[in-house]
């Protein structure tokens, strides 16, 4: 998950793209253009922050619950999300995730539990 942030915060589009199960939608579309879309996202938000609060594996499955702090043209666009991975020849790979708004987390999203985060989701 670190990677991948990073991998955004300074437009690594190839590496994201590539970092992609090859289960997830984003693999349908031509790798050129989701590459540079992948890339475009540096130039439209600001990544400040990563915490990951929860990261477990079992076998070739895993998940990582993480609180970003982003910010787009001054405008608050932190979340929260529970991504799921899965392992690839031999490699870590972003499956899916679900999502919770900033506006809908905790006041100290970083004393959230993973417990707490699907109540939270659930809530949708």
């Amino acid at each position: 998950m670190r990677s991948r942030w990073s991998a955004f915060a300074v437009g690594l589009g190839d590496y994201l793209f590539d970092t992609l199960a090859s289960s997830h939608p984003d693999r349908a579309a031509p790798r050129d253009a989701a590459v540079r879309e992948l890339s475009r996202a540096r130039e439209k938000q600001r990544f400040m922050r990563l915490s990951v609060l929860h990261a477990s594996a079992s076998g070739d499955e895993g998940e990582v619950l993480f609180v970003a702090r982003i910010f787009e043209k001054g405008a608050d666009r932190s979340f929260a999300e529970l991504s799921r991975f899965t392992r690839e020849d031999g490699a870590w790979r972003y499956e899916s995730g679900v999502l919770v708004p900033g506006d809908r987390l905790p006041d100290d999203p970083s004393t959230m539990t993973r417990e707490d985060f699907l109540a939270l989701a659930s809530e949708a």
